[in-house]
């Protein structure tokens, strides 16, 4: 009873390893990813020393080598960050929208960034014209007049020329600021290249120019119903 007990123990030690493993590379926080291979890689190395007839020495060493790796780079990661410093502007758009990369990373992205305040009237995009950047929104408030004349208010929060960027296309729309407003610019191809270099950054920026642009049709959708609603018939 005791060894069908104790070898119920090792199986469900060895399943630990095994589906923590697995989860690693569900992982995008690398952080996390990291976290969870030195759990398996512990579970595993326990269960080659104490299972076996004999430990399995050279499974044990090579777990405990991934421990030692991936302890070692969780800390430099950790420090690495810790170092990293945002203003309250970046770290607004760190929290609000690229929190799943590292500080590191988001780093480089505020690197090939620039930040600009323009008063009202400023044109951002205009329809049908190439358009270079890509902009977000910190604060203010800008106007985007549609290809069918309808006009929405696009608020702090928003980017401007995300469908541009995802599909390499003129502008959609012509975005005009109706107040002062703050935001970051980002040259478009410079954010390519930095998304060819970096997969996890590239997953990122995709994820929320998708958002976004799922939010702006969904938005645009409700306002249309909410005007076609308000039309009363003649009588």
């Amino acid at each position: 009873m005791v060894e069908d007990t104790s070898t119920l123990t090792y199986y469900l030690l060895y399943g630990f390893a095994f589906i923590a493993s697995m989860l690693a590379f569900t992982m995008t926080n690398m952080q996390k990813l990291r976290f969870l291979i030195v759990l398996s890689s512990a579970a595993y190395a326990i269960y080659y020393y104490a299972f076996p007839a004999e430990p399995l020495w050279l499974d044990v060493g090579s777990e405990f080598a991934l421990i030692v790796i991936n302890g070692f780079m969780m800390v430099w990661l950790a420090w690495s960050n810790s170092r990293i410093k945002f203003d309250q502007r970046e770290q607004f758009l760190y929290d609000n929208e690229f929190s799943d990369l590292s500080r590191v990373e988001f780093n480089q992205v505020l690197q090939i960034s620039e930040w600009h305040l323009e008063g009202p009237g400023h044109v951002y995009t205009v329809e049908g014209q190439i358009l270079k950047d890509l902009f977000y929104l910190i604060s203010g408030k800008a106007e985007a007049e549609l290809p069918n004349g309808n006009t929405v208010p696009v608020l702090q929060g928003n980017v401007i020329g995300e469908v541009s960027y995802r599909l390499q296309c003129p502008a959609s729309a012509t975005v005009t600021s109706t107040e002062s407003c703050m935001c970051i610019r980002w040259e478009q191809e410079a954010l390519r290249a930095l998304c060819n270099k970096n997969e996890n950054i590239k997953r990122v920026v995709d994820v929320v120019l998708s958002s976004h642009m799922a939010r702006k049709l969904s938005e645009s959708q409700v306002e249309g119903k909410a005007r076609d609603s308000s039309v009363v018939e003649p009588g």
